[in-house]
């Protein structure tokens, strides 16, 4: 249905394209009466945009390719392809008309560009950031989804286990020091950082967040959008947020040297800081941090937590069915005598458009240094020093939630190694 909606849009944009020129070439007749007052390309973008937003997809990529346009959506992490090719004449008009919503150049076609716009569905607006990419074989063209004031998730519906949940409530209850929220981008990051700041909203705290952008709404926090374009910087908000008297400090993202000094600075007289980094693991975290400059005896000071987690997708609860570990699942979930073991697996069908998954769920790992894991920090040991240190310290990693995961028919065996391997 979705899919024929979208070919009569085309046609439709395709035919008042062809008026337009009949038009110009008579200098204006009434063949532009003809036209509808909301255009056909107009209906395609809301239709296309919406459609992507129904779905819960966070991109959407339009590639243009020899002989038409690809359209693909980012679900669940990966990209799935859309419809039928896009007629590269159709797809020139559609270009134009997010970039006019985007105030972009719609004539420059040699350089990229990046704007945004927000778009609205049903009463809820997305704001929709949108690159453009010069190819050999035409503009390529991204738009990032972002919802405004998205759900604001409860740190007990983050999927952790009992112990990570116990380990991440204390963290979070800490009065003061740094905690990191780290993997790639897309891997859940904001949602559980949020999780743990509606836990400390309250009429007695003062919370001030910077992010770029608002991805999420909570009352009674004082929220600050930082636009790096309006000469407004992560490092630069942090420096006046100082003087505002909060207790917690959101920082969205660590960019650079001179943001991490000043949020291990705030962490050390005495504030609450939360902030993201994009980095594999809990453990290399702290050697990245090393590697932007910051004391060794600075971030063992101030470093409470770290809390890494990557996304992996649920088992469809329409199509689930019960299977065996292979014993090369139970070599990549680390324990070979699992192999047999019966876990859940999703069939495919139309709700899961095939793929046998539905949604996504969090692994995580929770490292809390201890003097012995400071102790190597301090020292200038390596990442494998500190490793070793964190297991004798029990810490469990990413490969042990999923395996616990797997086991409780969550997820699958095959989406861990993928997720964390590549495989």
């Amino acid at each position: 249905m979705a899919t024929g909606r979208f070919h009569q849009l085309v046609q439709q944009v395709l035919r008042e394209s062809e008026l337009q020129r009949v038009s110009m070439r008579a200098g204006g007749s009434a063949s532009v009466r003809a036209l509808p007052a909301v255009s056909a390309v107009e209906r395609l973008v809301d239709f296309t945009l919406g459609e992507a937003v129904a779905e819960g997809a966070s991109d959407l990529h339009f590639e243009p390719q020899a002989d038409g346009v690809r359209i693909r959506v980012r679900l669940d992490g990966l990209l799935q392809l859309r419809h039928e090719l896009f007629p590269k004449k159709v797809y020139a008009v559609f270009l134009s008309r997010i970039k006019v919503l985007s105030r972009l150049d719609p004539s420059e076609q040699r350089r990229p560009q990046d704007g945004h716009f927000s778009f609205t569905r049903e009463g809820k607006e997305t704001d929709v950031r949108v690159a453009t990419m010069p190819t050999i074989e035409g503009e390529c063209l991204v738009l990032r989804l972002l919802a405004h004031g998205g759900k604001v998730w409860r740190i007990e519906e983050l999927g952790l286990s009992e112990e990570n949940e116990a380990s991440f409530r204390a963290l979070c209850a800490q009065p003061s020091g740094l905690l990191i929220m780290s993997g790639p981008m897309g891997s859940g990051k904001s949602s559980s950082l949020y999780a743990a700041l509606a836990t400390l909203a309250s009429e007695q705290a003062s919370i001030v967040t910077l992010d770029d952008p608002v991805e999420y709404r909570l009352a009674g926090v004082t929220q600050v959008e930082v636009r790096e374009e309006g000469g407004l910087s992560f490092a630069e908000a942090l420096r006046h947020v100082l003087r505002l008297d909060a207790d917690t400090i959101v920082v969205g993202e660590m960019r650079d040297a001179v943001t991490a000094e000043l949020s291990l600075q705030a962490a050390l007289t005495g504030h609450r800081v939360f902030t993201t980094l994009h980095t594999e693991d809990a453990c290399s975290t702290v050697y990245r941090l090393l590697d932007m400059g910051l004391a060794p005896y600075l971030l063992a000071a101030t470093l409470k937590g770290i809390v890494a987690q990557r996304l992996v997708r649920r088992v469809c609860p329409e199509c689930r069915e019960e299977a065996e570990l292979s014993d090369a699942d139970a070599l990549a979930l680390g324990n070979e005598a699992l192999a047999g073991h019966r876990v859940q697996r999703g069939r495919g069908c139309p709700a899961c458009h095939g793929t046998g998954y539905r949604g996504r769920i969090a692994l995580q790992e929770v490292l809390v240094p201890d003097d012995g894991m400071r102790g190597v920090v301090l020292r200038g040991e390596g990442l494998s020093a500190l490793r070793r240190e964190a297991r004798r310290a029990g810490f469990r990693p990413l490969l042990a939630d999923g395996r616990q995961k797997v086991l409780a028919g969550l997820t699958t065996a095959e989406e861990v190694r993928r997720v964390l391997y590549g495989g």
